[in-house]
């Protein structure tokens, strides 16, 4: 039998497919060897492979479209990834950033182009190609880890502002050639792009949460749902009149907070991403490139025009902010890579300008040649950059990692509910965990497998992201220690009696000895009820001190996120009219909270004070005096209510904070 070799271009999705993943294997490992980004490569096997060189796949059909997709998913994973603190601490940076590198080529490009013979019309199109960019070279800065240095975080912010009034100079341009410029012009873009932000803003977040905490616990369906969220925010900003990109952007923003970093949801997108999509958006926009363009005097020329504007504003708009905001050279260069690159809004507004009939056919090319110098020089600049970028010492937050050790079948659903809230609220994962002792065997540890799946679901039903783990460990207490040094636990929640027995007294129960070596702070709980009707803070002088005040934050906090969650009403004791309680209260909760003062010993005055449904959270020290005294007090006190016991040991250090990091001291256990 005759063996057929497959016709050129290829169309069978066999060989389609099997050809770009040998690229896509080959290249990055290749480019590596030579010392080149892989993001180059990418584009200059596009290049090759595509139609005007070897001809082996079209680009038009299954190609364009998912690089099309890839270039979607390269904004959302922006937008997703984007340090929302380190851009609320620099979105002033994010501004000035944005505003000059829109008018800055803007104002060069339509005076150069003019003066090359286009229409004023045409000079305004052309320059607002150079005026947007494309994040083209992010993956390099994620895959050296400096994403979230304030050069990337205020070009990322950036983006949205350029990439938006591009975009609409576009729309603009192309009403006023069809001469359709007037008042319901206006409006109608106006209240479009209003209701855009409002869907994507506030609404999605809504409807993410809901969809979490419902039908969408299994990880495979949020993941799911969240591509469902990109491709139709896409959808909903071309309806609104802008490009897909503004909305997969806004997308990532609003979704940003319920994907943590470090999650399973995240390693999933980011392997989509990073393997599949964007590497296919990198190819297609080396396929647009047509080598023999380079032989045609006129078209050469004005790409090397286009070429030199295009590099020359971004750098000037990159170099003068820079100087104004106090950046030195490395992250000055690396705004320029980040902004200076020209693919999707760009390729975008030239084939509209084309199909309208305000350029030519030559004007194209030319702009197909800026594409690839611009993606080209920017890739081998962040590639420079990315390694010497100053890498923040971004603080960590006490619901970024929260272990939970789970035990008893009848305590999990409390404590896990409460380990979601506390995690919920700084996008952070839990981590059930079970520890089984050396002597287990595979029939166990199996076992343990089930319940550790079932502690995770019910971790994700509370809206939080989990990561459940079965270890064998010498004892418990070891193997919770350990578990939260390996995954760099921020936040540790027990369970707990309520008091401790004379033998734990004597040898020491797990909560102690967890107590004396936790590098975080602990939640304790004794909790039956994970829906509390209200919840009574005590607290007292001894809390202020320094060795206390850190486990009253704690407190407050925890008290203030459970509220929150419940919907509930949170009263305040205190043992005196103390100032820093009052201040801290005020700082947590609000003026509107009540702080009762009784002078009573703690556990009497709660006694009086306490309503049937109360969640009753007590701060105490971090030593036996305040675990054996004022909560086991306490907690014989209150022997009906569910009791909540917030310490930080790591309050002996004055500068410690439960809110702030918990770095130093994880990594001190761990070089230990």
């Amino acid at each position: 039998m005759p063996i057929h070799l497959p016709d050129l271009p290829l169309t069978h999705a066999g060989w389609v497919f099997a050809l770009l993943f040998a690229v896509m294997l080959v290249v990055p490992i290749v480019a590596e060897r030579v010392r080149v980004p892989a993001i180059v490569g990418l584009i200059l096997a596009g290049t090759l492979i595509g139609p005007t060189v070897l001809g082996l796949v079209e680009r038009a059909g299954a190609v364009e479209l998912l690089g099309s997709a890839g270039l979607l998913y390269l904004m959302f994973l922006a937008g997703v990834e984007l340090d929302l603190e380190e851009f609320k601490a620099h979105r002033k940076d994010s501004l000035v950033f944005g505003v000059a590198t829109f008018a800055v080529p803007m104002a060069i490009s339509v005076v150069a182009v003019w003066a090359l013979g286009y229409s004023p019309i045409a000079a305004v199109l052309i320059a607002s190609c150079w005026a947007s960019h494309t994040l083209l070279a992010y993956p390099l800065f994620r895959r050296f880890g400096t994403q979230s240095s304030r050069a990337v975080a205020t070009s990322v912010g950036a983006t949205i502002i350029t990439d938006t009034a591009a975009l609409l100079v576009l729309v603009v341009v192309v009403a006023v050639n069809g001469g359709d410029v007037g008042a319901s012009f206006w409006v109608t873009l106006l209240l479009s792009l209003a209701v855009l932000l409002a869907l994507l803003m506030v609404g999605l977040p809504i409807l993410a949460r809901w969809f979490f905490t419902g039908i969408g616990q299994d990880r495979g369906v949020r993941f799911g749902f969240v591509l469902f969220a990109l491709f139709a925010s896409a959808g909903l900003a071309e309806l609104a009149g802008v490009e897909a990109i503004i909305g997969a952007f806004l997308a990532g923003l609003s979704l940003n907070r319920l994907v943590p970093a470090g999650s399973l949801l995240m390693e999933r997108l980011e392997f989509l991403g990073g393997q599949l999509l964007i590497p296919l958006f990198l190819i297609s926009v080396g396929m647009l490139v047509d080598p023999a363009v380079l032989a045609d005097p006129a078209t050469l020329g004005i790409a090397v025009a286009f070429i030199a504007m295009a590099l020359a504003a971004k750098f000037v708009a990159a170099w003068l902010a820079g100087r104004i905001l106090g950046y030195d050279r490395t992250e000055i260069g690396a705004m320029f890579a980040l902004s200076g690159a020209q693919a999707a809004a760009t390729l975008a507004a030239i084939i509209v300008g084309f199909d309208v009939g305000l350029i030519d056919a030559d004007t194209v090319n030319a702009v197909v040649l800026v594409i690839l110098v611009t993606c080209l020089t920017t890739s081998w600049v962040a590639g420079e950059v990315a390694p010497r970028l100053p890498r923040p010492d971004k603080p960590r937050m006490v619901g970024d990692v929260v272990v939970v050790p789970v035990a008893r079948p009848e305590s999990r659903l409390p404590l896990l509910t409460l380990a979601a809230i506390m995690a919920a609220r700084d996008s952070g994962t839990v981590v059930p965990l079970t520890v089984l002792g050396p002597e287990a065997d595979q029939a166990a540890v199996a076992e343990m497998q089930v319940a550790t799946a079932e502690s995770e679901q019910m971790a994700l039903a509370a809206g939080a992201e989990a990561h459940g783990l079965v270890r064998i460990d010498a004892t418990p207490s070891a193997g919770i220690l350990h578990t939260v040094v390996e995954h760099r636990g921020s936040l540790l929640v027990l369970g707990w009696k309520g008091w401790t027995s004379a033998r734990e007294a004597l040898f020491g129960g797990i909560v102690d000895q967890v107590l004396t070596e936790a590098p975080v702070p602990l939640l304790l709980g004794r909790l039956a009820n994970h829906q509390p009707r209200g919840i009574l803070l005590v607290a007292s002088s001894a809390n202020t001190t320094p060795a206390g005040i850190s486990g009253l934050r704690l407190a407050l906090a925890a008290a203030a996120r459970i509220a929150k969650h419940h919907q509930v009403e949170v009263r305040v004791l205190a043992g005196s009219e103390d100032r820093v309680i009052r201040e801290e209260v005020l700082r947590a909760l609000g003026a509107e909270v009540v702080i009762t003062v009784d002078e009573r010993r703690p556990s009497i005055a709660a006694r009086d004070h306490v309503i049937d449904g109360d969640l009753v959270v007590v701060p105490v020290k971090p030593d036996r005096s305040g675990l054996n005294g004022v909560a086991a007090r306490m907690g014989r006190a209150l022997p009906d209510h569910d009791l909540l016991v917030a310490l930080d040991a790591r309050s002996l250090v004055p500068e410690a904070s439960p809110l702030d990091t918990t770095t130093t001291a994880v990594e001190q256990v761990a070089k230990a």
